[in-house]
């Protein structure tokens, strides 16, 4: 009975999965929808759209290439890993995001944006950039684990392998990743939505300080603190996924409390901008 329960995925867990990834997929886009309705003709939705294509530029395609030469070519990659090295892995990662990604919003904001000029237009390149990032992560790659759990609970593990094809070594690491994926309670999995969501909302406030620091040379600074902020933000996750902090609720938390204070100066600065 006991090993019946560890091979199937729970409904709870497949229903929290299912809500996750429509929130993920579905809150970009209406909010996009609402906040030009609302700057009817001081914003162009391209902004938005460039946002993304600045996020896969710099966080899949040049945060990638960086790993590869520092890990690959500097021989590193046997020592920097999550089970030799879990806290010096965490912090590379998120150094290294923090560099691309607030760099990318930097050069697509001040060399490619011309024509969008204006702090909402800003708002929508972070918007963008933010917005990719969730539906990837908290839409894209949850919908891949429903699919498995669907397919493990109609066929169980050993009939999902022989469906693909999977057999010998290669069977015995999926079936411990699969039965880890089992273990996870839907309240991790909400977690892990909410922190995808806040993710949104911290790209999106970290875009405003580099519009900020290109449009006033006496903000310049907010660069550097956004890169700053962007690491201290997403290290608690890094933490987590590496096993060094245990409790996703304290990880949620921290994280939540980086986001909403760099939320909140944007939104100051995001106003003040209005009337000045």
């Amino acid at each position: 009975m006991n090993q019946m329960i560890a091979d199937q995925f729970s409904q709870q867990s497949i229903t929290s999965m299912v809500i996750i990834a429509l929130l993920c997929t579905a809150i970009p886009f209406l909010f996009l929808g609402y906040y030009k309705s609302r700057t009817k003709t001081k914003t162009k939705i391209s902004s938005f759209f460039i946002g993304m294509a600045f996020y896969i530029a710099f966080a899949f395609f040049g945060e990638q290439l960086f790993h590869i030469l520092i890990l690959g070519g500097l021989s590193l990659s046997g020592f920097l890993t999550p089970t030799n090295h879990p806290v010096y892995y965490a912090v590379y990662g998120a150094v290294v995001a923090g560099i691309f990604q607030e760099t990318g919003k930097y050069i697509g904001l001040k060399k490619c944006m011309n024509s969008r000029q204006g702090r909402e237009n800003a708002f929508l390149f972070g918007f963008g950039h933010g917005s990719f990032e969730t539906i990837a992560y908290g839409s894209s790659l949850t919908m891949g684990n429903i699919v498995i759990a669907f397919l493990v609970n109609s066929f169980g593990i050993d009939g999902y392998f022989e469906k693909l094809g999977i057999t010998g070594e290669d069977a015995v690491a999926q079936t411990e990743a699969i039965q880890q994926l089992i273990a996870i309670p839907p309240s991790d999995h909400i977690a892990a939505g909410i922190e995808r969501l806040l993710a949104l909302v911290f790209q999106a406030s970290l875009a405003i300080f580099i519009y900020l620091a290109i449009q006033h040379k006496e903000l310049k600074h907010l660069f550097p603190i956004a890169i700053v902020l962007h690491i201290i933000g997403y290290l608690p996750a890094n933490l987590t996924n590496v096993g060094i902090l245990n409790n996703t609720m304290i990880s949620l938390c921290l994280t939540g409390t980086v986001v909403v204070f760099t939320a909140a100066y944007a939104y100051r600065m995001y106003h003040q901008l209005e009337k000045s």
